[in-house]
């Protein structure tokens, strides 16, 4: 794929994660209104974690890494059937291996619920965990179709589909607020089945696709044929440093509970808003990436992967810098236009923008690891993710225990926060470094040129959004705030014209 062709697959994706991230922001905002940051809403966004732990592993993390390129390899090598073939036995596999683990999950959760009879913070973490279980099977054979769709360039519906799920999601807080006197446990109840109902969907609107593709539904399957278990020994390694990740996530959750009853909700709340500009490019380019980074490998265009590394990283730095300098320093206005109302209170606002806060930097290093971990699994190489990734999430544990103890009451959370940002910081700094000396070696006097220019161009972008601020003091926020946004936006467009960066001309082009 030329990188034109490449920029405009990511553009499809990006439009389809817009209408997610946007949706799942309404979703967020109707959240807060409802529950804000109480213990019920915490409860449920660790119970959520739980099940997403999974999708990420399996859906969207190691099995996606090492299956997609050895879909298309197979499919390339040795036929349309050997691919097919593949696919089917995986996603049987995937259906047995987490069909088990979520009855077992569900059987725990009951017995712990009717005979340790917990009381607190655990039955709301439980409770909605035991509904949401199954949702990590669908969710995560959905992500197996949506791989296939991506490497035959049919985007477009597997890049809605994750809006199924913020839709449906929407439509139960529409029904519980038509219900004021139900009880906030009762409502979670309501929102865990809804997920569940949301993760069958965005698996079955695909198969119409699929089936265009001249899929057919087996005879008979294999779990553990050749294809399969080759994709297995390939995962491991990078399901070993997928699973400690998202393991520290999950420590991250119960920390932040420990942290304070409004810690796992303010951290998940301030996570959507990096979400937010992190989904409109960085995930969508990420996505584009693999195949076509393992395409270039296989044919070892070592020049080509190395323009689109470099140009990929350009790109990410024009859009990310502004956004984490103007989502750091505009924290407090920017969580209160967007949560404070209903159940949303003013300590709500103050924990989530000190969250907020700390994870605005991140959204740079977050977006370069988006380049960064396809080039080695483009390489079919999955150990040294894994090595790097055991080093960082082990002195992101470290860092999230001292924080918790060292920072002062209302900050504890936060510290989790920064913890998670400084360790994916040294995360992407030694995966750079490995790429080039291994792999390729992009210009990378013109990416730190690159980022040095937007982040100058970021300076009078923040003063011109503080000034208008200032200037309207009497204008409510939810008009004042993104007036300012918008002439801090124009200010960074015509600074970096001013300082001659490439980028510009190259979005409008592409």
């Amino acid at each position: 794929m030329s990188t034109p062709r490449l920029f405009r697959s990511a553009g499809i994706i990006s439009l389809g994660t817009l209408a997610s991230r946007i949706l799942g922001l309404v979703r967020e905002i109707m959240m807060a209104r409802v529950f804000g940051t109480s213990v019920v809403a915490s409860g449920f966004f660790v119970a959520f974690t739980i099940p997403n732990l999974f999708r990420r592993l399996f859906g969207e993390g190691a099995l996606s890494a090492a299956f997609i390129p050895a879909y298309v390899r197979s499919r390339d090598q040795e036929g349309p059937e050997a691919g097919w073939r593949l696919f089917r036995n995986l996603l049987s596999l995937v259906l047995i291996l987490l069909g088990g683990i979520s009855l077992a999950g569900m059987a725990a959760a009951t017995l712990i619920l009717e005979y340790a009879r917990p009381a607190g913070r655990v039955v709301d973490i439980l409770l909605p965990l035991r509904i949401m279980l199954p949702y990590m099977v669908w969710i995560c054979m959905a992500a197996l179709v949506m791989g296939v769709l991506n490497s035959h360039r049919r985007y477009t519906v597997s890049a809605l589909t994750p809006c199924l799920l913020n839709v449906v999601w929407i439509l139960a807080l529409i029904g519980v607020q038509r219900h004021p006197g139900m009880a906030p446990e009762i409502k979670v109840l309501w929102i865990s089945w809804s997920i569940l109902i949301a993760g069958v969907l965005q698996f079955g609107v695909q198969l119409p696709v699929l089936r265009k593709l001249h899929y057919r539904a087996p005879s008979e399957v294999h779990p553990l044929g050749p294809g399969v278990r080759r994709v297995m020994i390939k995962m491991g390694p990078a399901a070993l440093g997928a699973a400690v990740t998202q393991l520290n996530v999950l420590l991250d959750r119960f920390l932040a509970m420990w942290a304070g009853p409004y810690g796992p909700a303010a951290l998940s709340f301030a996570e959507r808003l990096i979400y937010l500009p992190l989904g409109l490019f960085a995930t969508a380019l990420g996505t584009i990436l693999l195949p076509e980074m393992s395409a270039l490998a296989h044919r070892k265009e070592t020049e080509s992967l190395g323009g689109t590394v470099e140009q990929s990283l350009r790109g990410l730095l024009y859009l990310m810098v502004p956004a984490a300098v103007g989502l750091g320093i505009l924290a407090t206005p920017i969580v209160t236009m967007v949560y404070a109302r209903g159940e949303f209170d003013a300590d709500s606002v103050t924990h989530t923008a000190r969250a907020l806060m700390f994870y605005a930097p991140g959204l740079v290093v977050f977006s370069l690891a988006k380049v960064f971990v396809p080039v080695f699994y483009a390489h079919q190489d999955t150990r040294t993710p894994v090595k790097v990734g055991l080093v960082t999430v082990s002195g992101n544990i470290v860092l999230s225990i001292l924080f918790v103890i060292l920072l002062p009451e209302g900050w504890k959370h936060a510290g989790l926060a920064l913890g998670t940002v400084i360790a994916e910081l040294a995360q992407v700094v030694l995966l750079a470094r490995l790429m080039h000396r291994r792999y390729v070696r992009p210009r990378w006097g013109r990416v730190l040129l690159a980022g040095g220019k937007h982040l100058l161009a970021a300076l009078p972008m923040i003063a011109t959004a503080q000034g208008v601020l200032t200037q309207l003091p009497n204008l409510p926020l939810l008009l004042s705030l993104p007036l300012a946004i918008g002439a801090a936006g124009l200010v960074y467009l015509a600074a970096t014209l001013l300082l001659r960066c490439r980028e510009p001309g190259e979005f409008r082009h592409r």
